[in-house]
């Protein structure tokens, strides 16, 4: 099984590559037309409600509730009972989207004046709330194609549903560039709406039908399994994870800093989300549905060895990775986004709010992986209660750092946070359902992991402030794009040889176990 699950993870890993680079072309398009300016701090806070709405009405977790129901009826060779809990779920979910959006888009400039807006200029509050009721539609496509991948990936079908923020960050791609000329940021907007459908509807429908989809109107709100399904969804909707508080509390205090700031920290976290999206979610996703079968089997120690299999593979890989980032973000930030309306100063102003965000990222993708093991067992109160007193004590930090540090203040927050909801649920489990023992020792290889990082990291630094004292000629990004090569492969190099030295991975052994046929 870890072999099966390392295969999916490795291509998930690649899809989610795939649709992260193009949301990194996404936002250096965002950044050659719109900068840091008061245009791109309308857009990003413009996502705020639809973030919110899409929370409240469940749709980011219905993978996760979703999957065990409809999978029990798999097990039990009831396909039309599986097919009634879908029909039901998705049209009375639906009626209320029908119900919220309106009021959603009509009290649009009510909630957004409850930010730093309503203190900044009164145009900027204006465009963010024609954006916002742009983009608020598309919320409803989201929640169907949580539904349409869901049943894919309780089958195992992964790549469909892979292919979905591919085509949602081409649709935004095409808004800003066909409409962009035009219409400016609002044609992002439009982009977004025509993705959202796109990714989650036009590629994601033939995918469930391919399952065998069965779709008859049922609205049944006092249906058993719909029931069933609010108790163990409503812990996930009160609760408020890091993940999404992120999203909110950024947008939200970056409001009252300085003019640019939410957009500087949105191109930061954009780019930190690269490492979680590809180590962290496409991780969650290939070994949740195999984490269900044992749950449903109560195989707990099976469970919790697979947590730290998967804990440790993140591990030895985006350490190394993120502190050759966090000794390069100044370079990074040139190579990705400097042009046009994005310019120095804005490369000076985004560069250390990257590499305090960094500080979590690790942090960030074991949290989907320690939350996957309760979901699985169906048992979703206590991360809620974790994630949200996680979330809430966060907020006097954001408040306090981002007054002492400005934009750079939220960043650090969001790791500390996102460390602590990690290292509580990891604990939580170990001890609760056994396997302490065996985190202990993961803990100490975690330990030598981090220290080789550091030392990775230190040189990489230094060869990029051997090269800073050196005056080049030419194009910044073509500079940066050497000190990155110079500067990140001797560092690389020196971490995977102490990685065999201390024996924290013998390569050629992975590579074999990856290529062995199953006998």
């Amino acid at each position: 099984m870890n072999r099966t699950i390392t295969i999916a993870a490795i291509i998930m890993m690649a899809s989610v590559l795939l649709s992260r680079l193009t949301g990194m072309f996404r936002e250096m398009v965002l950044a050659n037309m719109c900068g840091t300016g008061s245009e791109m701090d309308a857009y990003v806070a413009a996502f705020l409600i639809p973030e919110l709405l899409n929370h409240f009405l469940a749709g980011g977790f219905l993978s996760v509730t979703f999957i065990p129901i409809f999978q029990k009826y798999l097990t039990a060779n009831d396909d039309e009972g599986a097919w009634k809990a879908f029909s039901n779920l998705i049209t009375v979910g639906s009626a209320a989207f029908a119900v919220c959006l309106p009021l959603m888009m009509l009290f649009a400039p009510q909630i957004l004046s409850l930010t730093g807006f309503k203190n900044q200029d009164p145009e900027t509050l204006a465009l963010s709330v024609r954006l916002t009721r742009i983009i608020l539609p598309a919320q409803m496509f989201f929640y169907w194609g949580a539904f349409f991948m869901a049943v894919q990936y309780a089958r195992q079908k992964f790549f469909l549903p892979a292919l979905s923020p591919l085509c949602y960050n081409l649709g935004i791609i095409a808004g800003g560039i066909f409409l962009g000329p035009r219409m400016g940021v609002e044609g992002f907007a439009w982009g977004v709406l025509g993705g959202a459908f796109a990714g989650n509807v036009l590629v994601q429908l033939p995918g469930a039908l391919r399952t065998g989809m069965k779709y008859r109107f049922r609205f049944l709100p006092g249906d058993p399994e719909f029931i069933h399904y609010i108790k163990i969804t409503v812990p996930l909707v009160a609760g408020l994870g890091m993940t999404f508080s992120n999203e909110i509390f950024f947008r939200y205090f970056a409001s009252f800093l300085e003019s640019g700031a939410v957009a500087s920290a949105n191109y930061a976290l954009r780019t930190m989300m690269i490492l979680v999206g590809v180590f962290g979610q496409a991780s969650g996703v290939a070994f949740y549905p195999y984490l269900t079968k044992l749950a449903a089997e109560k195989a707990y120690g099976k469970m919790s060895e697979l947590l730290n299999d998967m804990v440790n593979k993140i591990a030895l890989y985006l350490l190394p990775l993120t502190g050759v980032m966090m000794a390069l973000a100044p370079q990074i930030i040139i190579i990705l986004y400097e042009h046009g309306q994005f310019t120095q100063e804005s490369t000076r102003e985004t560069a250390p709010i990257l590499t305090m965000y960094l500080i979590g990222a690790f942090a960030s993708s074991v949290s989907i992986l320690a939350a996957r093991p309760f979901y699985a067992l169906q048992k979703t109160l206590l991360p809620m209660i974790v994630s949200t007193s996680v979330s809430l004590l966060s907020i006097p930090l954001y408040y306090l750092f981002s007054q002492q540090m400005g934009a750079k203040g939220l960043g650090l927050a969001s790791g500390v946070a996102m460390t602590v909801q990690f290292l509580t649920l990891y604990i939580i489990w170990g001890k609760k359902y056994g396997g302490f023992e065996a985190m202990k020792q993961e803990v100490v290889k975690l330990g030598k992991i981090v220290a080789v990082s550091v030392v990775g990291a230190l040189i990489c630094y230094y060869i990029r402030g051997v090269f800073d004292g050196i005056e080049v000629s030419g194009s910044r990004r073509i500079q940066a794009i050497a000190v990155c090569f110079a500067a990140s492969i001797p560092s690389l190099i020196t971490v995977f040889v102490l990685y065999e030295i201390l024996g924290l991975q013998k390569f050629k052994d992975s590579v074999r176990g990856l290529l062995r046929r199953k006998r």
